[in-house]
Formats: structure tokens, C-alpha cells, sequence
């Protein structure tokens, strides 16, 4: 009996293990335009080690061009030796017939991988975007240890600033009725297994015959 219930116990123990899901890696896209870039912070629970950012330029007014600028040693600057740069970002690079580019200095997209190559793995980046006509853009981007079972980022507020309140009520209600389900359920098993466990007592008759039986 003791072992069933242990072997329940354990099955009960399981059903409360947080799930180890491996994050698959995303791609996050950044528009650069006339304004600030879209969307300016990219925070709470977006984005996570092994994704990577793309900014890409949109801006195509004539001889304009942006570069992309990274706070890496986070000394509140974006020239230190530590920090990164995208060079000159274009709106759209010149092809030759078949489709390779004329120069090949030329970018649109400024790519930042977030994983161990890079070095960037977790932590809070600020960046600037520089426009070749003077405007200066600040943001942020907050990129959360990917640790399977809870991820929690420094900032629990999406970039956008618009606050899903159903959507957070919706998930937690969700867990909550998961939590109960499972309690009920490991409750249930070890009622279930003490019952069948529990030996049935036998009737005086039926003890003294098989006593009797014994002895003959």
C-alpha cells in the first residue's frame, strides 16, 4: 500500500513541474523612418538569448540615410570600444542584372544577434539612431535569459506602452484553472489507489472454515 501511494505521490509531484520548453529562435523587425524608430522599446517578454533584432530602413527621402548605434558596456554613451555600429543604413541598395549589388558597402538591414557568438546574451541595450540629416532617436531593447520554465524580464511592459490587461487576466485565470485541475486530478489518484489497496476483511464463517480446512 505504502508504495502505491508513493508512486501516486510522485505522478502528483509531476503534474506540478514547471515545462522545460526550448525558446526557437525569432526574428524581431525595427523600423527606421522619418521618426523614431518602430516601435522605439521593445521590452517585457519579447524577446529572449538566440533571437536577433533587425533594424530596417525605411526612410527614402533623398540622400538621407540612418546608422544604428548600441550601448554595449551600458555607460549611458555609444562610442565606447565595446559598443557597436551599423555603419550607414540606405533604403535601398542599387542591383546590377543579376541581382547582386552594385556596392557592396551597401546595407539596408542592421542585423544584432542576441546569443554566446555575439556575446550579447541577456540585459538592457539602449540604442540611438543617427539620421545623416541631424535627428537623434533614443530607445531601448530588453532581451530576457531564455530559461525555459519562467522567463521574466526586467520591464513587464510591452514597447507599444498598450497595457492588455484582459489578455493578462485571461492567461493567469488560465494557469489557476490548470493548478486546480491537476490538484483534483493527483486527489483523485490517491483516493482511487487507498481504495483498491485497502484489503477487504473476511466474515467469521468464512475465517473459521478456512481454519478448519487448514487443519484437516
Amino acid at each position: 500500500m505504502s508504495r502505491g501511494i508513493w508512486l501516486c505521490a510522485i505522478i502528483v509531484s509531476c503534474m506540478f513541474m514547471p515545462s522545460a520548453t526550448a525558446h526557437e529562435p525569432n526574428t524581431f523587425t525595427m523600423i527606421i523612418g522619418q521618426e523614431e524608430v518602430i516601435p522605439s522599446n521593445v521590452t517585457g517578454q519579447v524577446l529572449f538569448t538566440n533571437d536577433s533584432v533587425w533594424f530596417r530602413n525605411v526612410d527614402d527621402r533623398e540622400n538621407i540615410t540612418h546608422t544604428i548605434r548600441l550601448d554595449i558596456d551600458g555607460d549611458g554613451l555609444f562610442n565606447g570600444t565595446e559598443d557597436i555600429s551599423s555603419g550607414e543604413l540606405y533604403s535601398s541598395c542599387e542591383l546590377d542584372e543579376n541581382g547582386t549589388k552594385i556596392n557592396q558597402e551597401c546595407e539596408v538591414i542592421y542585423k544584432v544577434l542576441f546569443n554566446e557568438s555575439t556575446g550579447l546574451i541577456s540585459g538592457i541595450f539602449h540604442y540611438e539612431d543617427i539620421s545623416s540629416d541631424g535627428s537623434v532617436f533614443t530607445g531601448r531593447i530588453v532581451v530576457n535569459k531564455d530559461e525555459h520554465s519562467t522567463n521574466v524580464g526586467p520591464d513587464p511592459n510591452y514597447s507599444t506602452e498598450e497595457n492588455n490587461e484582459d489578455g493578462v487576466t485571461y492567461t493567469d485565470n488560465n494557469r489557476q484553472g490548470l493548478i486546480v485541475l491537476s490538484m483534483s486530478a493527483g486527489i483523485a489518484a490517491v483516493a482511487i489507489l487507498m481504495i483498491i489497496s485497502r484489503p477487504t476483511p473476511l466474515h467469521a464463517e468464512k475465517y473459521r472454515e478456512l481454519i478448519s480446512q487448514s487443519e484437516e
